[in-house]
């Protein structure tokens, strides 16, 4: 059986995953930058964005009221 998280620590979650995107990702673009074209950067970007994007959504966005009727 799942214990049930609070808000605080859904939203203490989701920081740490926005701060790992971001740190993660200002690292891969300095690195793509040195190293030069093809800037395949972008599509990691886009990937862990749409993660991310996901992560708010179903645990403190509009999708919250979907997860927990279940």
């Amino acid at each position: 059986m799942m214990k049930r998280s609070s808000h605080r620590q859904k939203q203490i979650g989701f920081n740490i995953h926005a701060f790992s995107f971001t740190a993660v990702m200002l690292l891969l673009v300095v690195i793509n930058i040195f190293k030069g074209p093809p800037y395949w950067v972008l599509w990691v970007l886009l990937g862990w964005a749409v993660g991310l994007l996901s992560h708010w959504w179903f645990v403190l966005g509009p999708g919250i009221k979907n997860s927990e009727s279940r």
